[in-house]
């Protein structure tokens, strides 16, 4: 049987990170032989340190990809021991609205500044493109169809081996109690 894998998204210089550690403990302790993915945004939004998050929410709504041009901080997120890095691109967007040449400068930068060799993208959108790229680029494409299964809107269940999740979705109560469900 395969391991269960559990990925983070959306990890950033806005993301409460004592939390982030303490949910990744919960993780490595509760499954000894899991596999922790974070997968990290390097530029966020300075406004979202109240929300966590990459953007301001209201980008979603505004259907205008290039809104997520006006990123304005980097933040530097180091890894840590048991955990495997991977990037969640330059910029969070669905990489689906971008040409070949920005989705390889969003792909390859951002696994340049994290040092990564894995790819997560936003919102799980991928295409042809952003597949070529990785692979091209010896860069692993995580992709939602391979089996991921959101934590936020699914029950536990441990036969389930790929899980991702959002951080500032939980307290440490919530996420604990999630697994007894």
């Amino acid at each position: 049987m395969e391991q269960m894998k559990f990925r983070f998204d959306d990890v950033c210089g806005t993301a409460d990170m004592k939390l982030t550690n303490q949910l990744t403990d919960i993780l490595i302790n509760r499954f000894p032989y899991c596999s922790v993915i974070w997968a990290i945004s390097p530029l966020v939004h300075d406004s979202q340190k109240d929300t966590q998050r990459v953007f301001p929410k209201e980008w979603n709504a505004l259907s205008d990809f290039r809104q997520h041009y006006k990123l304005n901080t980097f933040s530097e997120i180091n890894g840590r021991d048991g955990v495997i890095v991977a990037t969640h691109g330059l910029i969070h967007v669905d990489h689906r609205l971008l040409s070949r040449e920005a989705q390889e400068l969003s792909i390859l930068l951002s696994a340049s500044l994290v040092n990564a060799n894995i790819f997560v993208p936003p919102f799980n959108k991928w295409n042809s493109d952003t597949e070529s790229i990785c692979f091209d680029n010896d860069i692993k494409l995580i992709k939602f169809e391979d089996g991921w299964k959101s934590m936020e809107h699914n029950k536990f269940n441990e036969d389930q081996q790929l899980w991702y999740l959002h951080a500032r979705e939980w307290t440490l109560e919530s996420f604990k109690a999630w697994f007894e469900c």
